[in-house]
């Protein structure tokens, strides 16, 4: 990762970035300046753009504004290549708990819930080993040492 200087004092590393802009800033006296002056940049929604040929086929996709946290569309794409997932997905408890989950108004607290369902960990675990392969490319299989 690299060191992005603040973009108010132009000093220091900054560490933060304003809510509202994704201006970054190094310290409280930073964001006070720039609130100060006005923080006139509203963020921008994230999007995808797709372009689609003439028979409805996906030629390419590019996310618009992406955040730290955006996963980018190639990587999600590898969910589909997945048997293990496509198996999971048959499971209908799975399925009625993800429904639930989309559903929700609080989505903090029912994920604590789901989350103690050994169908729907597998599922968490099996995307995360997709979206986020572990560096050593190993399996799960953490206790073989033991």
């Amino acid at each position: 990762m690299s060191d992005v200087q603040c973009e108010v004092c132009q000093d220091v590393v900054s560490k933060y970035k304003c809510p509202k802009c994704r201006l970054k800033y190094c310290s409280v006296g930073c964001y006070k300046d720039h609130q100060d002056k006005g923080c006139s940049n509203l963020p921008q929604e994230t999007t995808v753009e797709m372009e689609v040929d003439v028979h409805g086929n996906i030629m390419s996709r590019s996310v618009l504004f992406p955040t730290d946290d955006t996963v980018m569309p190639s990587v999600l794409e590898k969910l589909c290549d997945s048997e293990h997932l496509c198996c999971l997905l048959k499971n209908r408890h799975l399925r009625e708990l993800l429904l639930e989950v989309d559903k929700s108004q609080n989505t903090e607290l029912i994920m604590q819930r789901v989350m103690k369902e050994p169908i729907f960990t597998e599922f968490a675990d099996e995307i995360l080993q997709i979206v986020e392969p572990s560096e050593d490319g190993g399996g799960s299989d953490m206790d073989e040492d033991v």
